[in-house]
């Protein structure tokens, strides 16, 4: 299961798909879109939550399910 990170009711946020590339450095990445260039980076967005949540489990690894969370992604800091 996806560890759900701050998640409210906020019917017109968008909601993100972050991952954890190293725990002790505390690194977060978004999950983004496929995109021409790669310094392009364009998170996926989605407008509820139980799709964002669906859609992170194919990046949950057994036992390391804290490194995936999704989040508000109109509250976090956007520095990609």
């Amino acid at each position: 299961m996806v560890q759900r990170s701050s998640i409210e009711n906020k019917s017109d946020s968008k909601w993100a798909i972050m991952v954890c590339l190293d725990e002790q450095e505390e690194d977060w990445i978004y999950i983004t879109e496929q995109t021409e260039h790669c310094w392009d980076l364009k998170p996926v967005l989605f407008d509820d939550v139980s799709s964002a949540l669906a859609f992170s489990e194919q990046w949950v690894v057994p036992g390391k399910e804290h490194n995936v969370v999704v989040v508000n992604y109109e509250d976090q800091d956007r520095t990609v």
